[in-house]
């Protein structure tokens, strides 16, 4: 039915409703229902925070004075760009790792780092990383003058991108289709 009352405030006399009434499976719905929305929200959030990040590392990145100049990157040098991004935390990684043999363990927020940071690298492998599509000169200014909103991530076009070593197993012999993946930076079949 249509009669369902779907927000906590909208259900009058809440506070005298008996545990086993309508009314109390009314109250159960709803509170079920807003715990679901602010979990939905937060996810949200946290996700888009993540993209924001990365893409403020892209954004910082291109903007440095080496460069600043350049206008488009060929594929080839989105990847070398993604191997930049995916080693940024190896100075970290190997502090913790010498941490890790010294004592018993790590704390859980290193623990979790060192999980974000593996995850991370086994996507890039697999699957490949969404990044700024720096091939499209359009997708590079909108990045260089993007202000870190993470409502207008949006505007900003990403791509997938695996890193340099990901798919060198996966080059046959065939000096043709060597030839063509050397040229576009793709494998082919």
């Amino acid at each position: 039915p249509n009669n369902k009352r779907k927000r906590m405030s909208k259900i009058k006399g809440k506070e005298k409703a008996h545990p086993y009434s309508r009314k109390a499976r009314q109250i159960s719905r709803a509170m079920n229902k807003e715990a679901l929305l602010s979990k939905a929200k937060i996810d949200r959030v946290n996700s888009a925070m993540s993209r924001g990040q990365k893409i403020v590392w892209f954004r910082d990145r291109i903007n440095e004075d080496d460069l600043k100049t350049q206008k488009t990157w060929t594929l080839m040098e989105m990847r070398s760009l993604l191997d930049e991004y995916l080693q940024r935390n190896n100075e970290d990684m190997d502090e913790l790792k010498t941490k890790r043999e010294e004592t018993r363990g790590l704390s859980p927020k290193e623990e979790l780092f060192v999980q974000v940071v593996e995850t991370e690298r086994k996507e890039a492998k697999l699957a490949g990383l969404d990044v700024p599509d720096l091939n499209n000169g359009l997708v590079v200014k909108t990045l260089r003058i993007w202000d870190g909103d993470v409502n207008s991530i949006t505007t900003i076009k990403l791509t997938k991108c695996k890193p340099t070593d990901a798919d060198n197993e996966a080059i046959s012999a065939d000096p043709k289709v060597q030839a063509i993946a050397q040229a576009t930076g793709m494998v082919v079949g």
